[in-house]
């Protein structure tokens, strides 16, 4: 049975957590396994920026952010909702994430399936949804879709069809996925930074398979993706000049 793992990402258990428990519902309709956390449940303290987690491929720090970073890496499927604080999503999130730093260079959630959720009773759904959006193509997760509420249609309820395009994603494992060309941009720059900088993402990636590939494999790209790719990584290789120190 897949499992799907749902965030809240609010101090509380009103509003986000009320849309991610119907989201819920409608997956263990649909015969998934769920499980949903609430981020302030957990010890999550601050990233020092020390880079020992990019660096070395740990983290010294001892909290329990490892813990929500485990059960994203062994979940099918991934569902982050957040509350609007500021034009932006809550400060418990961005704590968390910025502790996933090391997950831009050697991801252990590729090609997870991700839905994202935002409520507000005001402004800033967009540019909350677009800020977890290129959280997620860092990661190298699959975007599965958005959902998002506002004082207007906050009582409206979560509908199957507005998941959809995450579920499809979860039963195809990810096979059906359509990059955008920021997404393969992205994995590009990794990609030339694994290459002639970093020894241990490169050895990572060497490992996964993906050094020499034009995009996760698996994946289809179409003829113009395909040129893109090879012109671009032939470029940031020649930009991004090797580490002869570590190489």
């Amino acid at each position: 049975m897949k499992k799907i793992l749902l965030i809240n990402s609010s101090n509380r258990k009103k509003n986000t957590y009320k849309l991610l428990c119907s989201i819920e519902d409608i997956l263990k309709n649909k015969g998934y396994e769920t499980e949903l956390i609430s981020l302030s449940s957990f010890k999550i303290d601050f990233c020092k920026g020390c880079e020992a987690c990019i660096l070395k491929g740990s983290c010294f720090i001892k909290d329990e952010a490892n813990i929500i970073m485990q059960k994203i890496i062994k979940s099918d499927g991934l569902v982050i909702g957040t509350p609007v604080y500021l034009n932006n999503m809550s400060g418990i999130l961005k704590t968390f994430i910025d502790r996933t730093c090391s997950w831009f260079h050697r991801s252990e959630i590729a090609k997870k399936p991700t839905l994202i959720i935002a409520n507000t009773q005001g402004s800033g759904l967009e540019n909350t949804l677009n800020s977890i959006k290129e959280v997620m193509i860092q990661w190298g997760a699959f975007l599965g879709g958005t959902i998002s509420r506002n004082g207007r249609n906050f009582n409206q309820p979560i509908e199957e069809k507005e998941l959809v395009q995450f579920i499809k994603l979860i039963e195809s494992k990810g096979k059906c996925y359509e990059p955008s060309f920021k997404e393969i941009y992205t994995y590009n720059i990794q990609r030339a930074l694994a290459t002639n900088i970093f020894p241990i993402d490169k050895e990572y990636w060497i490992k996964k398979g993906w050094l020499d590939k034009e995009y996760f494999p698996g994946v289809k790209l179409n003829i113009i993706q395909k040129i893109y790719c090879e012109g671009l990584y032939k470029l940031l290789i020649k930009v991004i000049e090797p580490n002869n120190k570590n190489n």
